[in-house]
């Protein structure tokens, strides 16, 4: 699997939301939006809001009243892949379509 470096997530960012199946009935979602705001939708939990930021191999969120978390994207042939800090595989991208607003 290769990591998406800061070129190729400045296409699959901003202005998208990412559904990532994380395991659960329903998607997770992660949006990206204008002036590096961002949102992320876990199911059964409130909205996440916070500013993300890209990094040379990956994008970090500093949340709101919350920590700084930092991902990466794999891929490979067909499949878009969430990693986590420690190299774990947390989510796979099943869509990704034009943000809609959030609150």
């Amino acid at each position: 699997m290769r990591v998406l470096e800061t070129d190729v997530l400045e296409v699959l960012l901003p202005g998208f939301t990412h559904h990532i199946d994380i395991g659960q009935d329903t998607d997770a979602k992660m949006s990206f939006g204008a002036g590096g705001l961002a949102q992320m939708v876990l199911p059964g939990k409130p909205p996440m809001n916070g500013e993300w930021t890209p990094r040379p191999d990956g994008y970090q969120v500093a949340w709101t009243n919350g920590p700084v978390g930092a991902w990466k994207i794999g891929h490979e042939a067909g499949r878009l892949t969430y990693i986590d800090p420690t190299g774990r595989e947390v989510g796979t991208v099943t869509r990704i379509e034009p943000i809609q607003p959030w609150n």
